[in-house]
């Protein structure tokens, strides 16, 4: 599978957008300002599942072209073990280190609550979470492991039937429940299904249906001119970007129309798929290799930064918000920094301990 640099740059700036949106919130609570900026910036969320729901969909489409040669429950635990060795080290980093300063800093937690959530357990039901923002992992972990299996053992049942009525459910029931996508925790259905997992669900399918649409095109024969095409292509792309940006940074309402940036999102994925970006060829740079590793950690980490900050730096209160909005997406963007790289320095301590104890 190539390494497309453009995806890992997209989800980079979409967590940095995640940042100015939590950060947003915290401003205007200090200044007592009506919220005006990124107030819709929790939607860069959606990036992140219909980039993971593509290349899911990527992944299990080329292990069904193996055929025999992989069968399906092969094919279901390499996926499963590939996720927990992409997501588990740094995600129980973020959850150790948020909950020693819980323990130290707000309220001691149960060792249930703990465990629950090292098993990714948390944001199912009424399991409370020791980072909030948790139920983003716990749905790309869980609802991925769902969604692939499902495709391996169901194939075309799976793509024609099952993933339209589950994409259909998710839709009905957020269309129905505040006209909105925004929110994670609440309302609990049954006491299991979170808001979280049906919005993250939709937006994986929604990166599924993404792959399917982009292969079909493949298949194609375009008569239109190359030139004519990428003049199309270009315009689509200059005003689909100005949509996303006007709904993650001037969006102050939640309205059906929110719905939409499923579309921007899928249209801007397929084109760089395609690599048929003009204006947002700079995310094929490959110096953002530099920085794009730390998207994971930055986001499981810079909520418990944010907390320290509003909690011990008494001058947020005084700062000028255009300058602490650059002040706290620096510090975030170091603080995941270091986060990274003790937690990758620890688990390589710990995985040279246990090779050479090893008989």
């Amino acid at each position: 599978m190539t390494k497309l640099i453009s995806f890992d740059a997209l989800r980079f700036i979409a967590c940095i957008f995640i940042i100015l949106h939590h950060t947003a919130i915290n401003i205007y609570q200090f200044h007592h300002i009506e919220h005006s900026f990124f107030r819709a910036g929790g939607l860069a969320v959606e990036i992140f599942f219909i980039i993971s729901g593509f290349l899911l969909a990527k992944s299990a489409y080329k292990a069904l072209q193996k055929g025999n040669e992989l069968p399906a429950g092969v094919a279901v635990k390499n996926y499963f073990w590939g996720r927990v060795k992409r997501l588990w080290p740094e995600y129980m980093f973020a959850l150790l280190l948020c909950a020693l300063l819980t323990n130290l800093f707000s309220h001691h937690l149960s060792m249930r609550t703990f465990m629950l959530n090292v098993t990714m357990m948390a944001g199912w039901g009424n399991i409370p979470n020791i980072i909030n923002g948790i139920w983003y992992v716990v749905i790309l972990f869980w609802g991925g492991c769902l969604l692939f299996n499902l495709i391996i053992l169901y194939r075309e049942r799976a793509t024609s039937v099952i993933l339209p009525i589950i994409s259909f459910l998710c839709l009905f029931y957020l269309i129905n429940h505040g006209k909105n996508i925004t929110g994670h925790q609440y309302p609990i259905e049954f006491n299991l299904i979170s808001k979280g997992t049906i919005r993250g669900l939709l937006g994986l399918s929604v990166g599924i249906y993404c792959y399917q649409i982009c292969e079909y095109i493949k298949t194609l024969t375009v008569q239109i001119k190359p030139k004519a095409l990428n003049i199309f292509l270009g315009i689509c792309e200059l005003t689909v970007v100005c949509l996303l940006i006007n709904t993650i940074l001037l969006r102050r309402g939640q309205n059906i129309d929110a719905f939409n940036i499923y579309f921007y999102i899928a249209f801007l994925v397929g084109l760089l798929s395609f690599k048929k970006e003009f204006f947002l060829r700079f995310l094929s740079w490959h110096g953002w290799e530099r920085v794009t590793y730390l998207s994971y950690t930055i986001y499981l980490t810079h909520i418990i930064l944010l907390e320290i900050l509003r909690v011990h730096w008494v001058s947020l209160n005084t700062m000028n918000p255009a300058v602490m909005f650059v002040i706290v997406t620096v510090l975030c963007v170091a603080f995941g920094f270091v986060c990274y790289h003790t937690q990758k320095w620890i688990f390589n301590k710990l995985k040279h301990v246990f090779l050479s104890s090893a008989p």
